[in-house]
């Protein structure tokens, strides 16, 4: 576990005060250089109403280091905000919330993408991208993100906005109005963040292909239909990979139109390590044509696909994220050797996504949904998050073969050594390139939490109690109040803490909040 030692509220508290005067940041190219692998805190952040709904509990700064301790340069927040809002705005507490997740991975050096995910919020955005604009989704787009890139507009190049998530009609066949109203939404997206000023001016945004899929993208969504942005340079494009589906998500056989319903097409087990008795588990069996297609289970079809991204879009301008990859582990139908043999196939397909994603210049983000003791499907956790130890790698061999694409040698946990400086510009990040190991040391520690403020008011904890300036608010990580002072003279305000549960607070007084840890 990475040795980050936590204090409670620390006596010698950080302000960041007011509005900073705005930096020129590094163009996408220049960032997504450094960008290295990555790694989504799925199934939390992004979950309708509470992030611990799912069965993850909240995101703590040691799991962020561990991130960073396991060689990822890059990590994925997917965030849910239409199911966080009042009168049509997203709430203070909510944004407070996000913004102690975000400040998690900033400290731990981590390039730190945030988005507006949709899927569990009744597909609010994605599920509803028809031939024409609709007024109400494109007032949500403007207003969240206003919201979001004021809340975050000093933060320097290393915070990156992401759009949307996997956008779109689940169709074979995007016709041109479909993509004008995604560009469309997606100009309103631009125009939103750019309006807020400061480093958001000259901020990498990410826009995302169609479905997030890269054939459907190259054929119906080249550059030409991008929307337009007012700095040169600052936009990057977003697919996922989740090649052959058969054999890294599909839960049970499936019938996909054959004829009468006699070919039906099985889950595949085994990937680049095939097995000879059983080839219509083999990845790329088809059912229809009897055979085995060899490049879906090997490096060849992530390199085909990858080639498509360079071509299209990198060599034209638009550096791209690969945001979401990963496959399952089999182990509910499988056992013993078979067991083995699968995995040996999971490690080397999880190389093979990497080693084509770094031949082609493209950030490979890995999907983890911290479901460690699924007996199901859906088993896919690389990183410890619902049990102790918190941040222990759980698939070492896997993320081993990943760390070898980038030299970095297998994973030892040495700890991380944390980073303040990610407010205003300033370029921080401590590995200089996306294939070196972060600055570390088993020793590092960080007094948290920080005071996130926009101007300077005496808020702060000693032992087991908050003082203030003015009146206290204490709300639950999901925006519920749980203790408040009321009409407290002008700098006598007090607020015991007993009796707390467990876990993280959020303190308000005036315009300062302040993170609170209870053991």
């Amino acid at each position: 576990m990475v040795q980050s030692k936590f204090f409670g509220i620390a006596c010698g508290v950080a302000f960041f005060a007011g509005s900073v005067s705005a930096a020129t940041l590094p163009t996408a190219k220049e960032v997504q250089a450094k960008m290295g692998m990555g790694f989504n805190i799925g199934n939390s952040m992004e979950v309708p109403n509470s992030p611990t709904l799912w069965g993850n509990p909240y995101p703590t700064q040691p799991l962020l280091d561990s991130v960073k301790a396991a060689g990822f340069n890059t990590v994925r927040i997917p965030c849910a905000w239409d199911s966080h809002t009042s009168g049509g705005k997203v709430t203070e507490t909510w944004l407070d919330s996000v913004k102690t997740v975000v400040d998690y991975a900033m400290r731990a050096g981590l390039y730190t993408i945030l988005n507006i995910h949709h899927e569990g919020e009744g597909g609010w955005f994605q599920s509803n991208i028809g031939t024409s604009v609709d007024n109400t989704i494109d007032n949500k787009m403007k207003t969240y993100w206003t919201q979001i890139a004021n809340k975050f507009k000093d933060y320097n190049e290393r915070l990156l906005f992401a759009g949307a998530n996997e956008p779109g009609p689940n169709v074979n066949t995007w016709t041109s109005q479909h993509v004008q109203t995604l560009m469309h939404y997606y100009q309103t997206f631009i125009d939103a963040v750019r309006a807020t000023g400061g480093n958001n001016a000259t901020r990498t945004l990410i826009i995302q292909g169609l479905n997030t899929d890269i054939d459907k993208s190259v054929k119906s969504a080249p550059v030409s239909t991008f929307p337009k942005d007012k700095v040169e340079g600052r936009l990057m494009f977003e697919v996922h990979y989740y090649d052959p589906y058969q054999y890294t998500l599909m839960t049970s056989p499936q019938d996909w139109g054959a004829p009468g319903g006699e070919m039906i097409q099985p889950q595949y087990y085994y990937g680049d390590y095939t097995k000879a008795s059983e080839p219509k588990r083999n990845a790329g069996y088809n059912a229809w044509a009897g055979s085995v297609d060899s490049k879906l289970g090997s490096i060849v079809h992530p390199q085909e696909q990858f080639a498509k991204m360079k071509t299209n879009y990198v060599d034209k301008g638009y550096p791209v994220i690969v945001g979401e990859f990963g496959a399952n582990v089999r182990s509910p139908e499988l056992s013993g050797s078979d067991l083995n043999l699968h995995k040996q196939g999971r490690v080397q397909w999880h190389k093979d996504v990497v080693s084509a994603a770094k031949q082609y210049g493209l950030t490979p983000i890995l999907w983890d949904m911290g479901n460690e003791s699924s007996t199901g499907y859906d088993n896919m956790a690389y990183i410890r998050r619902q049990s102790s130890p918190v941040g222990k790698v759980l698939e070492t061999d896997v993320i081993n073969a990943m760390r070898s694409v980038y030299s970095l040698g297998n994973y030892v946990n040495n700890g991380v050594t944390h980073v303040e400086d990610f407010i205003n510009g300033g370029n921080d990040a401590p590995a200089s390139s996306s294939s070196e190991i972060a600055q570390s040391s088993s020793s590092a520690t960080i007094a948290l939490p920080t005071i996130l403020a926009t101007n300077q008011v005496n808020l702060r904890r000693a032992g087991n109690t908050l003082y203030a300036s003015g009146d206290i608010t204490l709300f639950d990580m999901n925006g519920n109040l749980v203790r408040s002072t009321n009409n407290v003279p002008a700098g006598q305000a007090q607020m015991q803490l007993h009796g707390l549960r467990q876990g993280n607070y959020i303190a308000k007084c005036k315009n300062s909040v302040l993170q609170v840890k209870i053991r």
